[in-house]
This record gives C-alpha cells, sequence and structure tokens, in this order.
C-alpha cells in the first residue's frame, strides 16, 4: 500500500513539473519566427496546445534587403514603412532592413527570396523581367513622362495580367517606387549621341540599359555592380555612369565625374517584392497590415525622392559639379526608337506594350 501511495506522489509531482514547464514556454516570453528563412517555428503547434493566446505572442522577424545606400530616400522611407507595420501589428511583425547589398547583390536577391535566406527586396525592374519579360518595358527610355504618369502606368489594368504572372513564380510584388530620372555623369559635357559614341558607360547589367548605351549614347556598355563604379569612374575603367540623382548624390559620384548631363533618357521604378511563403505563413491580419502599409506608403517614398532629386541637386552644384542641359535632348529621343524596335524583335516585351504605356494620361 505504501508502495502504491509513494508512486502516485511521484507520478503526481512529475506531471506537475511538466505543466509548470509548458506554461512557462507560452506564458513567460515573446517567441520568434524567421517567417522566410525555412526556419519553422511552432505557430500552428502552439496554437492547438494552448490556444489563440499563444499565437498572439509570436513575434515574426523578416529581412528587408536592397543595394541603396544607408542615407538614400529608399532606405529612409522603408524604414518609416517597417516602423509603422511594427505599430500596426503590435510589435508581432518586425521587419530588419539591410541597406547597401549587406545580404548580397542584387542580382542575387529574389534566388535569395525564393531560398529563404531574406523574405522582402527592393531592386531594379530588370531583376522581375527575367522571370516575366514584360516587365523589361520598364526600362525602356522615355516610355513615361514623369513619376505621377509613371505610377499611374505600372498601377493600370494593362499591367495587371503581368503581376499575376509574376506570383506564379513564387514572389509578389508588394508595390513600385519612383527610384528617379536617369541622367549620364562624365568628365564633359554632351548635348548629342555624337558626344558619348565611344564611350564606355557603365550600366546595370539587364538587357535593357545594355541598349540604351549602345543604341541611345552610341556608346560601349559595360555592366557592373553599383557597389564597383565609383572606383571604376575613379580609374578610367569607365568613362560615365547613368543614374538618378539621388543615387549620383549617395554614391559620390560627383567627386569622379565632372559633369552632370541631363539626358533624363529613363523614368526608373524600383519594385519591392517578397516571398509568397512569408504571406502564407504570417496570420492574415499581419499579412493584410505589410500588404496596406507598403502599398499606402508608396506615396511618401515616392516624395522623398522627389525631394532628394531637387536638393540633392543644389548640394552638388555646391561642390562644384557642373550641371548640363543638352542643346539637342531630342536626338537622344528620337534614338530610343531603335531601343524599342530591338526590344519587340527581340522578345524583351509584347509588341505594342510601350505604346500603351506612353498613352496612359
Amino acid at each position: 500500500m505504501k508502495a502504491k501511495k509513494m508512486l502516485a506522489l511521484t507520478l503526481a509531482l512529475t506531471v506537475g513539473i511538466m505543466a509548470a514547464g509548458c506554461g512557462s514556454s507560452s506564458g513567460g516570453g515573446t517567441q520568434t519566427t524567421a517567417a522566410g528563412g525555412g526556419q519553422k517555428e511552432t505557430a500552428q503547434e502552439t496554437k492547438g496546445a494552448a490556444g489563440e493566446k499563444a499565437a498572439d505572442d509570436t513575434v515574426y522577424e523578416l529581412k528587408l534587403a536592397h543595394i541603396y545606400a544607408a542615407d538614400h530616400p529608399f532606405n529612409i522611407g522603408v524604414q518609416q514603412l517597417v516602423d509603422e507595420i511594427g505599430e500596426k501589428t503590435g510589435g508581432h511583425v518586425k521587419i530588419n532592413v539591410f541597406p547597401a547589398a549587406q545580404l548580397g547583390a542584387e542580382t542575387d536577391e529574389i534566388n535569395n527570396i525564393l531560398a529563404g535566406s531574406i523574405d522582402i527586396a527592393i531592386l531594379g525592374i530588370g531583376e522581375v523581367g527575367k522571370y516575366v519579360n514584360d516587365f523589361n518595358v520598364y526600362e525602356a527610355p522615355y516610355v513615361f513622362r514623369d513619376c505621377d504618369q509613371a505610377m499611374r502606368a505600372v498601377n493600370s489594368e494593362i499591367m495587371a495580367p503581368y503581376y499575376d504572372k509574376v506570383s506564379e513564380n513564387g514572389f509578389s510584388i508588394l508595390t513600385s517606387f519612383y527610384y528617379g530620372v536617369r541622367n549620364l555623369t562624365c568628365s564633359k559635357a554632351v548635348d548629342s549621341p555624337a558626344d558619348t559614341s565611344g564611350m564606355k558607360i557603365r550600366v546595370p547589367d539587364h538587357t535593357i540599359p545594355t541598349y540604351i548605351a549602345q543604341y541611345v549614347f552610341k556608346a560601349n556598355p559595360t555592366p557592373m555592380s553599383l557597389s564597383e563604379v565609383y572606383l571604376a569612374l575613379q580609374q578610367g575603367v569607365v568613362d560615365g555612369q547613368e543614374n538618378p540623382i539621388p543615387t549620383i548624390y549617395a554614391q559620390k559620384f560627383y567627386e569622379v565625374c565632372d559633369y552632370i548631363n541631363m539626358t533624363q533618357h529613363q523614368i526608373t521604378i524600383c519594385p519591392v517584392i517578397i516571398g509568397n511563403t512569408v504571406l502564407d505563413k504570417l496570420p492574415a491580419e499581419y499579412a493584410a497590415v505589410v500588404e496596406e502599409c507598403f502599398k499606402e506608403g508608396t506615396d511618401t517614398v515616392n516624395q522623398l525622392v522627389l525631394d532628394a532629386e531637387e536638393e540633392q541637386l543644389q548640394l552638388m552644384i555646391k561642390e562644384g559639379v557642373q550641371v548640363h542641359e543638352p542643346a539637342d535632348r531630342q536626338a537622344f529621343v528620337d534614338a530610343a526608337a531603335e531601343v524599342v524596335k530591338a526590344c519587340e524583335s527581340g522578345g524583351q516585351w509584347s509588341e505594342g506594350l510601350y505604346g500603351k504605356l506612353q498613352a496612359v494620361e
């Protein structure tokens, strides 16, 4: 009898200790889930064991990566957006931002999202164009007139079917940011394609920028990562590069180029992409907050870029750079037709799409 009593007491104590241990894991601290990294913490299992309260304790940590400098308007604006997401989810979605290619080159970002090593990325549209080629049209010269018209065009019904196609590849586009108007920086004033003929111009490693250098500038395109450009200009590896004003300023290209030539040959749009598995793993209400904050915050980020274009151009003028308006900019515009012809015949985008986007009011 004594042995039976002792056994019952031992079992009761064991069950009590196990219950106390379980209670401390669900109620005694914040549980963290890396939503896109392949590490599956048991949010679903915790729900089943301890109910909805335990799920509310989960903190979903996401990684957002991009190649732009820490003081670029994209990085500043996105930090505001992720702070807002944190507030609206009560701290349950924490997005850590990694600027300046800390987590890899732009060409690696989609693969990294698909592999789960990052969750969200801001990147050049040419990377998305590798999956759905009609997005390449965003890189076409002179397809957009200004920021507002570009935003209306990329969000129009014309492009809606292509956004659906993107999501079939394991990632989706949350929104698109205005990156700015691209201009040519080099060591001389440029008035027409005759002045850029034969120059070595750095371009992103995409087909359309290569065609722009080749056909619009009559130059020799030199693909290169953004992080390598400053030294390449300084050492004469390339003669010039083309980028929007905020990038020229953030990368300090004005220190190694005497002229900013206002060719305005391209309005660049950069998508913000997210892994589909990330959205699937987030609770529906948190996924909705992420999507809404990025869409609603787009105007804020775009305005930061527009403001920077004006302010930073003046700052570079004070540093001694010469801002030059090409005497025959129309010659660059006319040369763009060769890019469109080459791209449509080569299947870079569907025939007629360029004209449809240009016509958006």
